[in-house]
């Protein structure tokens, strides 16, 4: 009989060390019980966009970048600092928590009106399993490419807070034919790999119901040093 190939969740979770999964709980403490977020959805969108820091590009480029592939503009909004000297995206106790965040408002901002600094207007998806898509292709795409697809899908009589119809719309909204498929396999993708994520991984799915431990080791002021050939951020 043929050895079963491991899936990608397989791969992910075979690098995933204890300080990583304990990064990842203490960043889905940011998401509640107004959402369907957990740490088995940080863990998903952290393989699809990095491997699991496998490929995490270049330090201080504007793009995505880090273990969430964090736009620089994104990291900084979040309060993390973006250069080639210290580059917080690529660690992942600040990454995590700034994708966390990110990933809570995004779905308060698809939860209801929300006027973005695009000056486009986001519409209310109600239903909190089908507004997780909005939140990922958000992710993926930006809120504004996403509300922009939302108003084109209500003018042409379709249903702005529902998935199906709007992603017939990415490409009228600015994306490539290539960028608009990334994005709904993107929608399709990560949570596949979080239901295998919450049956194979030892993350506690509870984590989100703990006290926020967002201060703790934590510091945005430092220097990076070596010590036996490993970069180490020292906060001052």
């Amino acid at each position: 009989m043929a050895k079963r190939q491991p899936s990608d969740v397989d791969t992910w979770l075979g690098r995933e060390t204890g300080h990583t999964r304990k990064a990842l709980e203490n960043a889905s403490s940011y998401f509640d019980n107004k959402d369907v977020l957990t740490v088995n959805t940080l863990e998903a969108i952290y393989g699809q966009e990095s491997s699991f820091g496998i490929n995490r590009r270049t330090r201080g480029m504007n793009g995505a970048a880090g273990d969430f592939h964090l736009e620089k503009k994104t990291a900084e909004r979040y309060g993390l600092v973006v250069s080639k000297k210290n580059d917080q995206r690529f660690d992942i106790d600040y990454a995590s928590i700034a994708a966390a965040r990110y990933l809570k408002d995004l779905d308060r901002i698809f939860g209801k009106r929300s006027v973005l600094s695009e000056g486009r207007t986001t519409s209310p998806v109600r239903d909190v399993l089908e507004r997780k898509k909005f939140v990922l292709a958000a992710y993926n795409d930006g809120e504004g490419q996403i509300a922009r697809a939302q108003y084109l899908a209500q003018e042409a009589g379709k249903d702005p807070a529902n998935w199906n119809d709007v992603q017939q719309f990415l490409e009228q909204a600015g994306n490539t034919s290539a960028k608009a498929g990334e994005t709904r396999q993107y929608v399709d993708g990560v949570p596949k790999n979080e239901t295998e994520f919450a049956d194979k991984s030892l993350a506690d799915k509870k984590a989100k119901d703990k006290k926020i431990g967002k201060s703790k080791g934590l510091c945005v002021n430092g220097h990076w040093i070596t010590k036996d050939h490993h970069h180490i951020f020292i906060c001052d």
